[in-house]
C-alpha cells in the first residue's frame, strides 16, 4: 500500500507535509506508511485518499499484511515452503524474474490444478 500511496502522491506533485497535513498526521508518519513501515487507520486512509484523489478501498486492496503473515506462518512450519519463498525471494531481488512473472505463473499454475 505504502509504495500506491507515495506513487499517487508523486504523480499528484505533493508533497508529505501537504498530504500529511491533510490527513492530520505527521510527516514522518506518513513516510513510515510509504515504506511499509506503519499503517493508518481507516479514517486517516480516507483523508489521505481523499487528497490524493483515489479511492481508499482501492488502497486497502494494497494492503497484503494478512497474506504475508499467512504465509510467514506457513513458511516457517514448514522448511522446504520457506525454502521456496526464500528462492522466489531472490529471483525476484537479482531481477531474474519480476513480480508480475511470478504473479502470472502462480496464476498459471492455479488454473491447472
Amino acid at each position: 500500500m505504502g509504495q500506491r500511496l507515495r506513487e499517487l502522491r508523486e504523480r499528484a506533485g505533493l508533497s508529505l507535509r501537504e498530504v500529511a497535513k491533510f490527513a492530520e498526521i505527521s510527516a514522518p508518519f506518513l513516510s513510515d506508511v510509504e515504506l511499509g513501515r506503519r499503517f493508518p487507520t481507516n479514517e486517516k486512509l480516507a483523508l489521505i485518499a481523499q487528497k490524493l484523489r483515489a479511492s481508499a478501498d482501492d488502497l486497502k486492496k494494497h494492503d497484503h499484511r494478512s497474506a504475508l503473515i499467512d504465509l510467514k506462518r506457513m513458511a516457517d512450519g514448514s522448511p522446504s515452503l520457506g525454502a521456496a519463498v526464500q528462492a522466489l525471494v531472490n529471483q525476484v531481488q537479482s531481477g531474474d524474474l519480476t513480480p508480475d512473472e511470478l504473479a502470472a505463473k502462480l496464476r498459471r499454475a492455479s488454473n491447472a490444478e
